[in-house]
């Protein structure tokens, strides 16, 4: 049994994957960190030195790597399900959830100085609700192809996807 979570960054699919598997005594895979492990090295180093194309060629293969992992919820990068076909491979593999949230849920997320991703890094306040926007109407067609649609703007998605789940 897979889980998958997909969905925009910033709509919390790292924090909802690891309380999903401490609750249901499932392994927890974040693709980007696996990612980041195989490659001893960060997303954001990989964007900037091999660019986006290189990226999504490591995201196939280590994506089809963990596959072969049962009992485990996965979660996918943003633009994940968007890429290679992975939609149609999450949605042959398992049960997907797409952690659905509000534009201004997402952007009040990534806002924080804290966050790096290569994507978004040099943006505006402005120009990253712009770029949220955009994006998720470009993605909105490929998320929504999850199994579950969850909404995510207060973590209640932990609740919401156990009780999908008994």
């Amino acid at each position: 049994m897979k889980y998958f979570l997909v969905g925009f960054m910033g709509s919390g699919k790292s924090y909802v994957g690891k309380k999903l598997s401490e609750k249901l005594k499932l392994n927890f895979i974040d693709l980007d960190h696996y990612i980041e492990q195989i490659e001893n090295r960060s997303i954001a180093d990989i964007f900037n030195k091999e660019g986006e194309d290189h990226f999504r060629k490591l995201e196939l293969k280590c994506f089809t790597s963990i596959l072969k992992e049962e009992n485990t919820i996965i979660s996918t990068g943003g633009g994940t399900p968007i890429h290679n076909n992975i939609m149609k491979l999450i949605t042959e593999n398992g049960t997907s959830f797409y952690l659905k949230c509000k534009t201004n849920t997402i952007l009040n997320r990534l806002i924080k100085p804290s966050i790096n991703r290569p994507m978004i890094n040099d943006l505006s306040e402005k120009d990253l609700k712009i770029f949220i926007e955009e994006k998720l109407s470009e993605r909105n067609m490929f998320y929504e192809k999850a199994d579950y649609i969850v909404t995510n703007n207060n973590e209640e998605a932990i609740n919401e996807i156990i009780n999908l789940l008994r």
